[in-house]
């Protein structure tokens, strides 16, 4: 039986297209193109996650690395812009709230960006977090699975993790936890519901 429900925040709980992002933001398809590969696929947005780097540091290697002006730090500026709420599985998350079940986020995030948004409303759902930069571990890395089972005394049999990402899923299954892969709210409605958990 399904105790307790984990989620992931980016494109489970926050929209999170930087792609997108940069395509309003920007005509140029070349420097789109370029900010994108720079900077959201750079080894620095790696590490900002895992908490070995700040987001000052970043902004400046990326910066003086690819020639750029202001555009790395604007980027960082817009975390509210980037990252919205998905009503939808925010409204999921509240029932889920309501029916009792123990709820956590299991989550790879930048320490800056967190803080931005862990002023939306819904956070307050959750019993515990567990943030990427905070334990200096990456997800689908193993340590970051073990933290959150040992930490708050979970049973992976009686958890269920909410990913969109499928390496994600498949390391917390290593650990017996049940997956779901969320590709939208009504998706994963039924997958809960499949799962008996509504």
């Amino acid at each position: 039986m399904i105790k307790n429900v984990v989620f992931d925040l980016g494109n489970v709980l926050l929209s999170y297209d930087p792609r997108g992002y940069l395509e309003k933001k920007y005509d140029d398809e070349e420097l789109i193109n370029k900010l994108y590969n720079s900077v959201f696929k750079s080894e620095e947005w790696i590490g900002l996650d895992r908490g070995s780097i700040s987001q000052q540091e970043a902004v400046e290697i990326l910066t003086k690395r690819h020639g750029f002006g202001s555009e790395v730090s604007d980027i960082f500026r817009d975390w509210e812009e980037i990252l919205q709420p998905i009503q939808g599985s925010i409204g999921i998350l509240e029932e889920l709230k309501d029916r009792g079940y123990s709820l956590y986020v299991l989550s790879n995030f930048h320490l800056e960006a967190f803080k931005l948004v862990a002023n939306y409303d819904f956070f307050n759902n959750f019993d515990e977090l567990v943030i990427s930069a905070e334990i200096n571990a990456v997800k689908p890395e193993p340590e970051i699975y073990r933290y959150l089972l040992a930490n708050y005394s979970l049973s992976p049999e009686e958890t269920v993790f909410i990913d969109d990402m499928e390496d994600n899923l498949l390391a917390a299954e290593d650990f017996g936890i049940k997956t779901i892969q969320f590709k939208s709210p009504v998706q994963l409605r039924g997958d809960l519901q499949e799962l008996g958990v509504f």
